[in-house]
């Protein structure tokens, strides 16, 4: 494996099938955006403290996904999917996730991010993010168990 083995909270790995696959071998778009989707999914999973915020609050969380040239990922066996919270600024905090093919071409990761806001639904307004659910991301980041 090529690059820096860093700790992630979250943890997916994927096969790939003949399903994901375009015309010319690639891996499709709209896979690789699942898989980002799924592993940030994972991640928000875990935040209990925002979880409830969100339910107590009525507001949404809002996400914004950078989306890597499927090319870059060569032709793999399997995706290797982390995601871990890299920023966390006062209205908003950036998933990270780190993509690496395994089993093909290439070994060289990619990174994304992706960046999730707190939203009043009915005005637009983002609020400050609470002590609380930046205490609960900073304890996720200390307690990642998984290397990428």
């Amino acid at each position: 494996m090529n690059g820096i083995m860093s700790r992630w909270p979250v943890l997916q790995n994927h096969r790939v099938t003949p399903e994901d696959l375009d015309d010319d071998g690639a891996i499709r778009d709209e896979v690789v955006e699942s898989w980002i989707a799924t592993a940030c999914s994972g991640y928000l999973d875990r935040c209990v403290v925002l979880r409830e915020f969100l339910e107590r609050s009525g507001l949404q969380l809002r996400r914004n996904t950078e989306l890597p040239s499927r090319r870059l990922l060569g032709w793999p066996t399997s995706v290797i999917t982390t995601a871990g919270v890299t920023e966390i600024h006062p209205k908003a905090f950036m998933i990270a996730v780190r993509l690496r093919p395994v089993g093909g071409d290439r070994e060289t990761p990619l990174n994304q991010t992706c960046g999730v806001r707190l939203e009043d639904p009915g005005t637009g307004d983002v609020p400050l993010l609470t002590d609380d659910i930046r205490d609960e991301l900073i304890a996720l980041a200390h307690a990642a168990e998984h290397f990428n």
